[in-house]
């Protein structure tokens, strides 16, 4: 399965239709350019103000950026919030595409809205950056979060068929340390783990840090541009469990 890129599609037969001789109607002169908008989704506890550096970041090299302010204590509560963000843009830019870049439950929160809300209608980049795709032992237990246990009926319900609808285009990034490997299964573009950033702490929190990593923000412009900067793979629907994806130094359920 290729990525989807269904603004590449769009563009191709606009290509073939003023080849046969059909004008297009020019855009107005003072119109702004398209772009990619993103809502960056807040791990657990985190909120808003971690993303900030990243957001602005990405503003900067020309993708309008929002850190949503999160804190992954119910995911269902928290998609709805992403849903009418994302008609937010689609209302006062609609010509331009949409991007959801989800660190840790985020990502999970993100996949929600798209998988079970309709968002894959609406959203063109879906990037997870240390999700825990198939569920986090440490979400067992806990008041804030605990569908994300691994097993739960949530999870279940999240990862039955393909994880990876419509036509958005999926990516999934991890730092060297991460608990998770974050796969999906359909078609997903898997970065090569990120190593740690060596201006921060050597504290094993890679994961807390990653929004202020410069390669989560690179691989994440990439993202944006339709750009795999990694290896594009595609597994059919019932080969990943909890199980799969834990890596070494992962919690035990």
């Amino acid at each position: 399965m290729p990525l989807r890129k269904l603004r590449t599609l769009i563009a191709l037969t606009c290509g073939a239709l003023a080849t046969a001789g059909i004008a297009a109607v020019a855009a107005p002169a003072d119109a702004a350019p398209s772009t990619t908008r993103a809502l960056i989704i807040p791990g657990q506890y985190f909120g808003e103000v971690p993303y900030l550096p990243m957001a602005d970041n990405l503003t900067s090299r020309g993708y309008p950026s929002k850190a949503l302010n999160l804190f992954g204590f119910d995911v269902k509560e928290d998609a709805a919030v992403i849903s009418a963000e994302v008609d937010r843009i689609k209302r006062e830019h609609p010509n331009d595409r949409v991007a959801l870049v989800g660190h840790s439950i985020g990502g999970v929160s993100a996949r929600y809205y798209l998988k079970e809300m309709g968002g894959t209608e609406k959203v063109d980049t879906y990037l997870a950056f240390g999700s825990p795709q198939y569920g986090s032992p440490g979400a067992c237990g806990q008041q804030a979060g605990p569908e994300v246990c691994p097993g739960t009926p949530f999870m279940k319900q999240l990862n039955a068929g393909d994880d990876t609808p419509g036509d958005t285009e999926y990516y999934g990034v991890r730092s060297a340390r991460e608990w998770v490997d974050g796969h999906l299964d359909g078609g997903q573009c898997r970065v090569t783990p990120i190593p740690a950033n060596e201006s921060l702490p050597a504290l094993g929190l890679e994961h807390t840090f990653e929004s202020f990593d410069p390669k989560i923000w690179d691989v994440t412009v990439a993202a944006f541009q339709g750009r795999c900067a990694g290896e594009f793979v595609t597994e059919p629907d019932g080969v990943l469990t909890y199980e799969k994806s834990a890596l070494p130094g992962a919690p035990v359920r």
